[in-house]
């Protein structure tokens, strides 16, 4: 009888001890979410090389991930309350975030991530007010903010990141800077790529459809004219004289757009001798891949373009 009870009395035991251990383990894991910084992106660049450098130490949200091009979001309240919740916000700068002077953001959690280079902004002038599908009416005059676009600018973007990162995760510190050398090493590889497929053909004549590949055209000192024309959208037939009158003088045979062109614009560029070639800025998550496998893509019709393959 005395040796039932001792059993009992034993399994009672062993019973409320795992029923603590399981709330303690449940208790710490609930503890350590809470402990999770959340870091607010304003770009998809800037969100792939916050993901990268980071990995699971931190969570990281988009808030305008759905909302088309990043640059002309319309913050909603549910976004806006996000990044106030969030322990830093990362902006791509460049006047990227119009947006931030219609939301009450703490200044001590703003980080402006191409602070460090803003001397080499580049101002873009006298551009027509046009549409992007649903969006507003908008220019592109102003600063050009696809900073990334050079991909030496991207990696010191990624560098800024990171030393932010450790500043505000120091006891991860060494896991930022490793993952954030990996990443600088890959955007770097990307630059040569590019600096290689250019290398001699500089001067050759290009036309791009919108003003968004200034830094892109500064560092790898490429010969190009712009124009202001959507993918889906055929251009007027006002348009296209301005076209035939730019090819007098500025003879392209490639055309680079940030999105696929309809097939009657491509059509009628060939009919002109003009083959057409897509780079995509990646501002936005892509519909597949990320980033750097966006970017290799486009290196790849680049080398096509410059006679590479």
């Amino acid at each position: 009888m005395k040796l039932q009870q001792s059993l009992i009395l034993a399994l009672i035991v062993l019973f409320f001890t795992a029923c603590s251990q399981g709330k303690k383990e449940e208790q710490a894991e609930v503890t350590e979410a809470k402990a999770k910084k959340v870091i607010a992106v304003t770009n998809y660049p800037i969100y792939y090389f916050t993901s990268r450098i980071v990995g699971e130490k931190a969570e990281v949200i988009f808030p305008m991930a759905d909302s088309g091009d990043p640059a002309y979001w319309d913050p909603k309240p549910e976004a806006i309350a996000h990044m106030q919740d969030a322990d830093l916000v990362l902006l791509n700068g460049a006047d990227y975030e119009k947006w931030l002077n219609k939301v009450s953001l703490g200044s001590s959690s703003l980080f402006n991530t191409s602070e460090g280079f803003k001397e080499n902004y580049i101002e873009v002038e006298n551009m027509v007010t046009h549409t992007h599908g649903d969006e507003e009416e908008h220019s592109h005059a102003g600063i050009d903010f696809t900073l990334w676009l050079d991909f030496s600018q991207a990696a010191q973007q990624a560098e800024a990141i990171a030393a932010k990162l450790a500043e505000l995760m120091p006891e991860d510190k060494t896991t930022i800077e490793e993952n954030a050398q990996t990443l600088v090493a890959e955007l770097m590889a990307l630059d040569k790529e590019v600096i290689t497929i250019v290398a001699g053909k500089e001067e050759m004549p290009l036309v791009v459809s919108h003003p968004v590949y200034s830094y892109f055209t500064r560092k790898y000192g490429l010969n190009v004219e712009s124009r202001h024309w959507e993918p889906g959208q055929m251009p007027s037939d006002h348009a296209w004289e301005h076209f035939d009158e730019l090819l007098e003088t500025h003879p392209a045979k490639w055309m680079l757009w940030e999105g696929t062109p309809d097939q009657a614009i491509v059509d009628k560029l060939a009919e002109k001798g003009v083959s057409s070639a897509v780079f995509a800025p990646c501002a936005g998550k892509p519909d597949s891949g990320d980033f750097m496998s966006v970017m290799q893509e486009n290196i790849e019709r680049l080398k096509k373009v410059f006679g590479e393959v």
